[in-house]
């Protein structure tokens, strides 16, 4: 049986690299790395996603749809962990459009979660998503608790790149302040800032410098707040409700080895 990889590759071969457009053979790669990359490494981390409990009112459920401009919403009961539907807020507009609007309760109007494993294959992932026709997974660790969620969006882009809508605000997740000095997007991912800076912040549990510092602190720093690892310094300057947003880091460069 002839694969999609194998296809692609014997295109390539083919194909005189000259005729390639470096766009085309990124885009190539992409697709072909779908099966050897899971949903941990390209999910949004819990602590960077947006969760509504499903105690909250109409009034806070439409309150934080205006506020961050996404189509869907895991709904969680007493605890994140605790995922039982997904609020399409188009199906939230149909409840404000209704003419007998009954007493507003969030999980009456939430679909079906789909729960995948963090080590589930991308390529895989794809398939189940057209086959459920659903575009939202929450990925489970390995304890059955919600590590993160993982979109289509996110399949899509590690084929043709990063894909900006209108209610993205596309930012440099890394600004040089001065020497060994910077701001970064608390959502750059671990393994990038170690290469871009040349540091060694442990990835193992860590996606995004966001998680790395929650773990740091211990909790979601207060605004400003400092921490110090190794010659590192961290300062929390923006932070939202349970979300890391941009940190400030400062290198010691006394301290280095």
């Amino acid at each position: 049986m002839l694969t999609l990889k194998n296809w692609l590759m014997r295109k390539s071969t083919e194909t005189n690299t000259n005729q390639i457009s470096a766009e085309k053979e990124k885009m190539i790669q992409g697709i072909l790395s779908l099966e050897e990359t899971t949903a941990a490494e390209v999910m949004v981390p819990r602590v960077d996603g947006i969760f509504l409990n499903a105690d909250r009112s109409l009034e806070e459920v439409l309150s934080t749809i205006l506020e961050h401009g996404y189509s869907r919403y895991p709904v969680y009961k007493e605890r994140i962990d605790n995922v039982v539907g997904v609020l399409y807020t188009k199906d939230l507009i149909r409840y404000l459009q209704s003419s007998t609007q009954e007493k507003f309760q969030l999980d009456r109007y939430c679909r079906e979660p789909f729960f995948v494993p963090a080590s589930k294959k991308l390529d895989s992932l794809l398939r189940d998503f057209k086959k459920r026709h659903v575009h939202m997974a929450l990925v489970m660790d390995e304890y059955g608790g919600v590590s993160g969620l993982l979109c289509l969006e996110d399949i899509i882009e590690q084929i043709v790149g990063s894909i900006q809508d209108e209610f993205d605000n596309e930012t440099e997740e890394l600004h040089s302040l001065g020497e060994g000095h910077f701001m970064i997007d608390a959502r750059i991912a671990i393994d990038e800032l170690n290469q871009y800076l040349g540091l060694t912040l442990p990835n193992d549990n860590f996606d995004t410098l966001g998680g790395f510092l929650y773990n740091l602190f211990g909790r979601v720093p207060s605004l400003h707040q400092e921490i110090q690892y190794e010659n590192i310094t961290f300062i929390a300057r923006e932070v939202d409700g349970q979300k890391i947003k941009s940190v400030e880091l400062i290198k010691d460069k006394t301290h280095e080895n």
